[in-house]
């Protein structure tokens, strides 16, 4: 794979970055983008589940600060510490 190097900051670019997004041409660092907030809506047992995108920097923290609470958690990921 051929290695680019960022505009910006003239460093190397990830190569996975570049695997992603082959027309990149900055560096994770370096990019103007904003993380996108990525979480699994389940509903019922599992039978059906989503998945909710949110691009709004102040709405993902205010969702990842909801997730870490007890209870908003996937029931199939989440640890109560208790035995069984």
């Amino acid at each position: 794979m051929n290695m680019k190097n960022c505009k910006t900051c003239k460093e190397p670019i990830q190569e996975g970055r570049i695997k992603a997004l082959p027309d990149t041409t900055t560096c994770v660092e370096c990019s103007t983008q904003t993380a996108w907030y990525l979480r699994n809506i389940v509903s019922g047992k599992t039978d059906y589940m989503e998945t909710e995108i949110i691009k709004d920097p102040k709405a993902a923290e205010q969702m990842r600060e909801m997730d870490m609470k007890v209870g908003w958690v996937s029931n199939l990921v989440k640890d109560s510490g208790k035995e069984q």
